[in-house]
């Protein structure tokens, strides 16, 4: 007869430092390194991996500035009977795409907006 042991009890998850966290992250962003060879050595799935970089996304970056260019003047006498245009912010992405928003849209919406641009 085979022996079979019964485990009881609650399973544990493994609590991660943000700064093991931000070290895996930073492992697999490197150029041509691939998330589930990383994901392997550090016995996590993929999928933790983007939900760490979800979670670590561009709002914990540090500012920086970026070139602005001013295609259109407005002008302060706008006819009022005349519906006035919605303003559409343009964003150049780090990876060369362009992402037009209304002016009005919320942050945290934008930053999934900018987070599903910049992964496509």
């Amino acid at each position: 007869m085979a022996r079979m042991e019964i485990m009881s009890g609650t399973e544990r998850r493994r609590r991660w430092s943000d700064e093991a966290k931000l070290r895996i992250l930073a492992e697999a962003d490197q150029p041509g390194v691939r998330i589930g060879d990383v994901a392997r050595r550090h016995d996590i799935y993929p999928s933790q991996i983007r939900l760490w970089r979800q979670s670590f996304s561009y709002f914990g970056q540090p500012a920086m500035f970026l070139p602005v260019e001013i295609t259109e003047e407005a002008s302060a006498t706008q006819a009022p009977d005349k519906p006035s245009t919605p303003v559409v912010i343009e964003i150049s992405l780090r990876n060369g795409r362009c992402l037009r928003v209304p002016a009005d849209v919320e942050l945290r919406m934008l930053g999934s907006f900018i987070a599903c641009v910049e992964a496509a």
